[in-house]
Order: C-alpha cells, then structure tokens, then sequence
C-alpha cells in the first residue's frame, strides 16, 4: 500500500540516502519504488543533495517557492541555442524551476536579447572572427557581382495574443505581466520585390525540421509565379539563420534539389538577418497596443501589416546588408547595435 508522506519527511530520506552515499538517479528510484512513482523527482533530489554536499542539512524551505532554486546551465544553453525565440517563462515551465532562476542562470551563462534573440552577451572571438569573415566575403562578392536582387529570406516569430504590455515585464517578487500567453508561430518568406510567402502554425505549436522543409516546397511554388526570371535563369540566393530546423537534413535536401544557393551566415548574428532587423522589428511596432481575442484576428493584423507596406519597404530592408556587413567588418566582429 502506498503511503503518503509530508514534505520534510521525504527530505529527511533524501538526507539519509545522500549519507549512505548513494547518487539522486538511485535515490529517486529507491522512494518511488517504496512510496509510489512521482513521490520523488530526481531534478529536486540532486538539488538537495547539491545543498548537503555544501554542508547545509537543513529541511526547511530556503525559498518561497517548492521548486528547485538551480538549473544545469548546459542544459540552459541547449535549449536557448534550439529555441533562440523561448521566452524565459517557457523554459522555466519546461525546466520546472522558478522563472527567477532562470533570469539568474540566463546571466550566469552570458546570454541577452538582441533583436527578440538569445545571443551571448559577450562573442568569443571566434564568433567575432567568424561574423567579420562572412560580412567581408559577402561585401567582396557582392561588389565584383551584386546579388542583393537574388536574395529570399526568411524567419519565425511569436505572435502574442496581448501586445499591450512588453512581454515578459517584470513586478514585485518575480511576477509578470502576459503570464502563459497564447501565442502563435509565423514564418514569412520574403525577397526585395516584395512579400513570398507566409505560414502560420497553430496555436502554442513550433517549427520543426519537417514542417520547416513543406514550408520551402510551399514558398518555392510562390516564387514561381512571382520572380520566373529568378528561379528559372539567375537562381534564388538563400539567407537563414543556422537553427536546427533550418540546417536538419530535410531542409538541407529540399534546397538542393531546388537548386538553391544557401548564403553563409555566422551564428548569434540577428543584427544581419534582414527579418529580425527589419521585417519584425517594423511587425512589433504595428503590433503594439493591440490584443487578440483567437488565432484569426492575429492572421487579419498580419495582413493588416503586410498591407500597409510601401512598395519600397522589402528592397530597403535588404539593401541595408550592404552598411551592416561594413559595419560588422569595422567593429572587427563584435556587435554594432
């Protein structure tokens, strides 16, 4: 017969487990198989064991809340480097940690948003190096053979269901503003003639390799119709960021056979991603202050958006490639906005 045990009475089994000098995974089995699965929790029994081992055996909460007050920071960098759009609720929710933990953590490791991005507060200098030598390559190329005109690019975002206050804007003791919002993905495919394609997911759902690769034969189709030249003589010049979904094999394998060039592009750079500094950075703008009651009414804004674009916006926010890729060579690398 399972038995029901109290908070303090499962710590003090942790303390003698860490005292006969067995390891959490051991722990955690031991109590589920005598108490009933999910009495335990082998995240929260390495966090007690973390505070034994630094000699503090107390019982008693140190914090207002039950949740284990550390995170792995590996485990932190390999979510945000999958998912540079995560919002920190989102990964305090999937890491089951305090979402003020994670801003801790998010410091620990040297991460900040740039551009809505996670990128490293501080570039290792081969980052730095790896940002001036394709902003360079790029620049040299595109003077001994323009090629802005050949350019398709593309990116998601997160819309969410309430823009009228910052997303994620702190109050006392740690909470927030927009808390569990909905929100939907968009991914939009665009070049400097205008507007190709856009894709919306359904609520709360993400991109994936798969989808990512459906959605190029979908916008391939598009740019058929609407740039033939394009496709059909010069040949589409692919500009991406390097997150899995866009460099997993079937995105990879759809490009080839559709005969697309796929630009190089250094990681951690949304400064030289045209959608991040300037589609959606004009997208968040239009969206400010408003407030979406279900999945339609953000589709009908984002058209609104796209609507009242000027014929020039699409061509000005790719020939400023040009000044950031010399802006990125004069810093040597580091970040310039």
């Amino acid at each position: 017969m399972e038995m029901m045990l109290e908070k303090k009475q499962i710590r003090a089994i942790f303390l003698f487990e860490f005292k006969m000098g067995h390891k959490a995974a051991e722990t955690t089995r031991n109590i589920n198989n005598a108490f009933g699965p999910g009495t335990a929790k082998e995240r929260t029994v390495q966090w007690w064991f973390k505070k034994f081992r630094k000699g503090d055996e107390s019982l008693e909460d140190d914090e207002r809340s039950a949740r284990p007050s550390e995170v792995d920071n590996d485990q932190l960098r390999e979510i945000i480097d999958a998912d540079p759009l995560k919002t920190t609720r989102k990964i305090a929710e999937e890491l089951k940690v305090n979402h003020s933990t994670v801003v801790r953590h998010l410091k620990q490791i040297g991460k900040v948003k740039k551009l809505n991005k996670w990128v490293p507060h501080e570039l290792t200098e081969i980052q730095k190096n790896r940002r001036f030598e394709v902003s360079s390559s790029l620049i040299l190329r595109n003077n001994n053979e323009p090629f802005l005109d050949r350019i398709v690019t593309c990116h998601e975002k997160w819309i969410l269901s309430d823009n009228r206050q910052p997303p994620a804007q702190r109050l006392d003791r740690g909470k927030t503003l927009n808390l569990y919002q909905k929100k939907i993905m968009v991914t939009v495919w665009w070049s400097a003639a205008g507007l190709i394609h856009y894709s919306f997911l359904n609520p709360g759902e993400t991109i994936t390799s798969e989808k990512y690769a459906q959605q190029i034969i979908e916008m391939h189709q598009k740019l058929q119709h609407l740039q033939p030249a394009l496709v059909n003589k010069k040949g589409p010049v692919l500009l991406h960021d390097n997150t899995r979904p866009h460099v997993a094999q079937p995105a990879l394998q759809k490009f080839n056979e559709l005969g697309y060039e796929v630009l190089p592009h250094p990681p951690y750079s949304p400064d030289l991603l045209p959608t991040d500094y300037h589609f959606f950075k004009h997208l968040d703008n239009f969206l400010q202050g408003k407030h979406f009651h279900n999945q339609q009414d953000a589709e009908n804004a984002f058209q609104e958006f796209v609507e009242s674009r000027s014929t020039g916006f699409y061509a000005t926010g790719i020939n400023e490639l040009i000044s950031r890729w010399q802006k990125c060579v004069d810093c040597n690398g580091s970040y310039f906005d």
